[in-house]
């Protein structure tokens, strides 16, 4: 009898250290995305394949619209367990992994294939730098390109040096990039800035379409110029100590899971930024369409600076993605 015993707590060991606990786990995933958004619907059907996948063992509890905080508190609660996973944009995941936002860098990725080769290259050290810190990337995705919009219209850097840009003060590479270039960025939280603009404090921002759509910015800066500034990433990250507790054996399958949703919010956001770009037309936005030597003035004014930049942001990803453009360029 007693011999049996011990083989059945054998078995149970055995079955935990290669299957994964028994018991269910409850993972809570804070968004800062609405729910009635590409994230919000693709994180809703994550929490229902996963269910399925698992047999109800992974149940996932989506926070969406900030509720659990900013990024800064997601990732604060993480660490501590009060929650298990988030969805962060490249101004959260440099807080844990600074190289994440060379991606980031002003106008030195202009498309989405250079995006999509950047990428492919630089995704694997990434991750192994999220491991280290004791998180896992479940998937990528993308956050949408940053635009600059403003009061008057602009063409020309210079058209936009003598205004006042909002920056956001988390954004501290990208505020004290732009005054190396010669702009005037002011510190300015989000939920003030359409005051500030209306008071006449700052003149112009930058953000993607669709937040200046959906907080009706525009309104009070009705020229948006068509160049892409930078694009802005995102990724739901997962805790180490959450996806240890997972079986062993659904990881591969929960995984493909989040990127697929992920691959679906990549399409759902592109056409949304031009649907956000045609509505916001309808109430007045004009936007300003450069020909291909006047964005070559842009690129030019930027790149004066290429040295100085990789002091303000991680020099070694920044380098090493100035030479994967450049092997793009040579294709």
């Amino acid at each position: 009898m007693r011999l049996r015993r011990r083989a059945v707590v054998f078995t149970l060991a055995l079955l935990v250290a290669f299957v994964g606990p028994l018991s269910g786990i409850t993972v809570k995933l804070a968004s800062v995305a609405p729910e009635a958004s590409p994230w919000g619907s693709a994180l809703n059907q994550m929490a229902v394949d996963w269910a399925r996948i698992s047999d109800g063992r992974v149940r996932v509890q989506v926070f969406h619209n900030a509720i659990a905080g900013e990024e800064s508190d997601v990732l604060r609660k993480i660490r501590i367990g009060q929650l298990q996973a988030g969805v962060f944009t490249s101004a959260g995941m440099k807080q844990i992994v600074p190289e994440v936002f060379a991606v980031s860098v002003p106008f030195m990725i202009r498309s989405e294939e250079q995006l999509d080769y950047v990428m492919e290259r630089v995704t694997p050290d990434l991750e192994e730098a999220f491991r280290e810190a004791r998180l896992h990337i479940l998937a990528w995705s993308r956050a949408g390109w940053v635009h600059f919009f403003s009061r008057d219209p602009v063409t020309y850097p210079d058209d936009l040096k003598s205004q006042r840009l909002a920056s956001d003060p988390n954004d501290l590479e990208l505020q004290q990039a732009f005054k190396l270039m010669g702009y005037t960025p002011i510190p300015m939280p989000q939920p003030e800035l359409l005051t500030s603009l209306n008071s006449g404090l700052v003149d112009a921002f930058y953000t993607s379409p669709l937040v200046a759509g959906g907080y009706q910015w525009f309104g009070l800066a009705p020229h948006m110029l068509d160049l892409k500034v930078a694009p802005f990433l995102g990724a739901i990250i997962i805790s180490d100590a959450a996806w240890r507790r997972i079986p062993n054996n659904i990881k591969d399958e929960l995984m493909t899971s989040a990127r697929r949703v992920a691959a679906q919010i990549d399409d759902d956001v592109l056409q949304l930024e031009l649907d956000a770009v045609e509505s916001m037309q309808r109430y007045g936005l004009e936007v300003m369409h450069l020909t291909p030597a006047i964005e070559e003035v842009w690129i030019q004014d930027v790149t004066g600076y290429d040295s100085a930049m990789l002091d303000l942001f991680d020099p070694v990803m920044t380098q090493r993605i100035r030479d994967i453009l450049d092997d793009f360029e040579r294709r």
